[in-house]
C-alpha cells in the first residue's frame, strides 16, 4: 500500500476551512534538518535554543504526541496512549517560533518528538500556524522542496502501527474516533483505541500457542513412549478455556452497524408548524434555523440526541427535523416533499405536529402551548408543548425513550462494538477451535493424544486468525483496507 516507510512525510493534519490555528505534521529522518532550514537566525535556533521540558519525574519526556487535537497549551501537549488512555504529558521541545517563509517571519508554535518514543517512532514535528487553507497549503509545498514527500491517508498512523506502538485493532479505534458523529460510537471507538480487543486476542493467542507447542513437542517425541508434553484431558481444559472466552466476548459484544444506526425520531408536521423551534427545544441549542415565514427548512437536519432511560441508562438516537409537508408547487418543492416523505418512511419514531391517525410509533403533540395556557395535560390535539417555555419537553423526552424502546443505543456500554472484520476473524478462530476439540473429545480418559498433527493444524489456524486480529499475521490487502480509510494527515 504505502511506499517508503523511511522518507519524511509532510501533510495538513487540522480540518479542512479556515481557523484560529491550522497543524501541519512531519514525520521521518529528515524531520531536524527541515525544522532548521524553516526556523530563522542562526541554524535551528529555534530547536537547539528550547528547553527541553520535564516530566513530574523530572526526567526528560519523550512521548507519543496527540493523534487527533494538537496542542493549545505552550507548557504541554496531549499525548494519546493506548495502553494508559489520554495523559498530558510534554513532547521533548515546544517553542514559539517564527519561519521564514518567502521572505518574511510567520509565527509558529513547533513542537519536537524525538523518534523512537514519539507516535509515528520517527522523529516528528508539529506545526501550528495561524489557519489560513491558502497558508497551510504553501507551507507545505515549501516543505515538501526541502525533501520532504506527501503523506498518504492514513499513513502516520500505519508508522505507528509498523513502529509497535499499537496494533491493528487500536489503529482501527483512531479511524472510527476520528469518523465518529454521536457520543455512542465515540464511546465505542475509545474501547477499541484503547486496546481492548487487541489485549484479548494478544493473551488468547498466548494460551493457544502454548497448547500448540504442546502437542508439536510430542510430535517430536512419537517414538518415545514414556515423553507425554499434554494429555487429552489436560489439552482438552485448555481449549475449552480459550473457546470459552471467544464465546463470551461474541455474544457480550454488539455489531458495529448497531452502533452507527442509531433509531431515527423524525419530527412531522405543516410548515411553520414549530418543528425547528422544537428540535432546537429537544437538543438544547440552536441547532435548525427558526422563521415565521414558511419553507425555512429544505433539508433534511439530523443530530445525535440522548435520552435517559428509567435505568439509569443514557442511549442516543437521532433526531431529524423535515420540510412541512405541503402541496408541491415548482420541480424544486417536489424534490424536497419527496426526500421528506422517504425519510417519514424510514422513520423508526415519528412526532407529529398536529392532528394525525394514532400508531404506536407516532407522538402526536400540540406545539405552542405556551399560546394556549389553558390546556395543562394531554388533549386530542396531542401532547402540549411549548419550545420557548420549556413546558412538556421532559414529559416528550420521556414518551420518545419509550418509543425507542431496546434500539436506542447506549452511550455508557462497556460492550466492544465489533466491526465486520473483527466478528469475521473471531468466529473463524472459534471454529478451527471447534475442529480441533472434535478431534480431542473421543480420546479423553487417554494418556497420549492421537492425530496431533491433525489437532495442531487446527489450532495453528485458529491461533493465525487470532494473529490476524491485532494484525501480527494480517495479509497485506486487509492492512491497506483499514489505512485506506483514514484522513490524509492522521
Amino acid at each position: 500500500m504505502m511506499i517508503g516507510h523511511t522518507d519524511t512525510i509532510v501533510a495538513v493534519s487540522s480540518p479542512p476551512g479556515r481557523s484560529l490555528r491550522g497543524l501541519i505534521r512531519i514525520t521521518g529522518p529528515q524531520t531536524v534538518n527541515i525544522l532548521k532550514q524553516l526556523t530563522p537566525g542562526p541554524p535551528g535556533s529555534a530547536l537547539e535554543n528550547s528547553p527541553e521540558r520535564k516530566s513530574p519525574s523530572g526526567r526528560t519526556s519523550n512521548t507519543q504526541t496527540s493523534l487527533l487535537a494538537a496542542t493549545s497549551n505552550p507548557n504541554t501537549s496531549t499525548a494519546v496512549n493506548p495502553s494508559c488512555g489520554d495523559l498530558p504529558l510534554p513532547p521533548r521541545y515546544l517553542t514559539a517560533t517564527a519561519i521564514v517563509h518567502r521572505g518574511f517571519r510567520l509565527p509558529c508554535l513547533a513542537a519536537f518528538f524525538q523518534g523512537p518514543a514519539s507516535y509515528t517512532g520517527h522523529d516528528m514535528a508539529e506545526l501550528q500556524i495561524p489557519g489560513n487553507p491558502a497558508l497551510l497549503d504553501r507551507l507545505v509545498h515549501q516543505i515538501l522542496g526541502l525533501g520532504a514527500r506527501s503523506a498518504e491517508p492514513g499513513e502516520f498512523t500505519f508508522r505507528a502501527y509498523l513502529s509497535g506502538k499499537l496494533d491493528l485493532t487500536q489503529a482501527e479505534g483512531i479511524a472510527a474516533t476520528i469518523n465518529a458523529t454521536s457520543e455512542a460510537q465515540l464511546h465505542a471507538a475509545t474501547l477499541l483505541r484503547e486496546g481492548k480487543l487487541g489485549h484479548f486476542a494478544q493473551e488468547a493467542a498466548e494460551h493457544l500457542a502454548t497448547s500448540l507447542a504442546l502437542v508439536e513437542a510430542g510430535i517430536d517425541f512419537t517414538d518415545q513412549d514414556d515423553v507425554v508434553p499434554i494429555g487429552p484431558d489436560d489439552l482438552w481444559d485448555r481449549l475449552s478455556q480459550v473457546h470459552g472466552q471467544l464465546d463470551t466476548l461474541l455474544r457480550n459484544s454488539r455489531r458495529w452497524g448497531a452502533v452507527e444506526a442509531l433509531p431515527r425520531v423524525i419530527l412531522v408536521g405543516e410548515p411553520s408548524s414549530g418543528k425547528s423551534t422544537l428540535f432546537n427545544a429537544l437538543l438544547g441549542e440552536d441547532r435548525a434555523v427558526t422563521s415565521p415565514i414558511p419553507g425555512t427548512t429544505r433539508d433534511l437536519l439530523t443530530e445525535p440526541l440522548a435520552l435517559e432511560r428509567d435505568d439509569g441508562q443514557t442511549i442516543e438516537v437521532m433526531l431529524i427535523d423535515l420540510a412541512g409537508l405541503d402541496n408541491p408547487v415548482g420541480a424544486l418543492d417536489h424534490a424536497i416533499q419527496k426526500t421528506t416523505r422517504q425519510a417519514i418512511e424510514q422513520a423508526d419514531v415519528l412526532i407529529h405536529l398536529g392532528p394525525v391517525e394514532p400508531a404506536p410509533h407516532v407522538i402526536q403533540v400540540a406545539a405552542k402551548a405556551d399560546m394556549q395556557p389553558s390546556q395543562s395535560q394531554a388533549t386530542p390535539q396531542g401532547l402540549p408543548v411549548s419550545a420557548h417555555t420549556g413546558r412538556g419537553i421532559d414529559e416528550l423526552k420521556k414518551r420518545i425513550t419509550q418509543a425507542v424502546g431496546n434500539r436506542g443505543v447506549s452511550i455508557q456500554a462497556q460492550k466492544l462494538a465489533l466491526q465486520p472484520r473483527h466478528e469475521e476473524t473471531l468466529r473463524q478462530a472459534a471454529d478451527h477451535l471447534d475442529q480441533a476439540q472434535q478431534w480431542v473429545l473421543p480420546q479423553q480418559g487417554q494418556r497420549t493424544l492421537d492425530d496431533m498433527e491433525l489437532i495442531a493444524s487446527s489450532l495453528r489456524s485458529a491461533l493465525n486468525e487470532l494473529g490476524a486480529l491485532g494484525g501480527q499475521m494480517t495479509p497485506d490487502d486487509v492492512i491497506g483496507r483499514v489505512f485506506a480509510t483514514f484522513c490524509v494527515g492522521k
